[in-house]
């Protein structure tokens, strides 16, 4: 269970996500989780003003993509985070997942 003091609960699809935003001197960075930690992703905030460079997101854990990180397309209108721009990575996420195809 993750510690909610300070945190903002999105239902998305179903299942409970925990967010925040967490400012250090370099930049801010959102971090999703979801309640039982299966998944974890971290998204650098203001990537939009990065002129030719595209957004990326990084996945923490996850059951359904490889730990590491990854090109966020479309971009995220990203000055300000809200829980449409943490629903929008939530649905990269599944879209992302939904194409892998079995190794076999």
């Amino acid at each position: 269970m993750i510690a909610k003091k300070g945190k903002r609960t999105l239902i998305f699809k179903g299942i409970t996500y925990v967010w925040f935003v967490k400012k250090t001197n370099e930049a801010a960075l959102l971090s999703i989780s979801s309640e039982d930690k299966k998944l974890i992703l971290s998204y650098r905030v203001d990537q939009i003003n990065d002129e030719y460079i595209h957004p990326k997101i990084s996945v923490l854990q996850s059951e359904k993509l490889i730990p590491g990180v990854y090109f966020f397309f479309p971009p995220l209108a990203d000055e300000g985070i809200s829980a449409h721009n943490v629903r929008a990575i939530l649905n990269w996420y599944l879209i992302q997942s939904a194409d892998l195809k079995p190794l076999v």
